[in-house]
């Protein structure tokens, strides 16, 4: 007797199926069409996160040639092979949690991760720590913004949850990006 796993290799899933059964049948095909159309579809992903994995590859994705154009990191040839290798992780989708919080804790996390080499390596060029903190602030921002704006340009077309999973994803990474950058204050300040 074979194993079962024999008996069932025969048997593929017939993508192509799948995918006109989504075209004919109209459901998800705006979203679908819409992520497919900014670049970030990893299959299926694009609809099942709601538009949240394309936030977090785009703001990630814009954050990492932030750090690889900062004229003292983007200088240091390991650091930039190791970011250069995140880069293809995107493609690569292993979440299963798509929700607004969950996405706003890992952009975050993804960016804050960066901190202490950033502010180590400026504070040996002699910038201070605080001036460190508010220029990564800024890059956090604007790579969060980007990421948010790049999903903007044609966010009429999408449905309404779709596009308030993404604002409710983007005010959270915000707050958390607020709180971070206070609490860095009262460090400075307290030391």
């Amino acid at each position: 007797m074979r194993p079962l796993e024999d008996k069932f290799k025969s048997v593929k899933p017939d993508l192509a199926a799948a995918k006109r059964y989504i075209r004919a049948s109209g459901n998800c095909s705006v979203a679908r069409s819409y992520f497919k159309d900014t670049h970030c579809s990893v299959e299926n992903t694009e609809i099942e996160s709601k538009g949240l994995y394309c936030l977090e590859k785009l703001a990630r994705l814009a954050f990492i040639q932030a750090m690889q154009d900062d004229p003292v990191l983007g200088t240091q040839d390991s650091f930039v092979k190791y970011i250069n290798g995140l880069i293809g992780d995107f493609e690569k989708v292993f979440i299963n949690d798509w929700q607004p919080e969950k996405s706003a804790a890992r952009i975050y996390d993804f960016m804050v991760s960066f901190y202490n080499l950033y502010s180590y390596q400026w504070k040996r060029q002699g910038r201070s720590i605080q001036e460190s903190s508010k220029h990564f602030l800024e890059i956090m921002r604007e790579c969060l913004d980007y990421g948010y704006s790049r999903l903007d340009e044609r966010f009429e077309a999408l449905p309404e949850e779709i596009k308030s999973v993404v604002n409710k994803a983007f005010f959270l990474t915000n707050e958390r990006i607020d709180e971070w950058y206070e609490g860095t204050s009262v460090e400075i300040s307290a030391a």
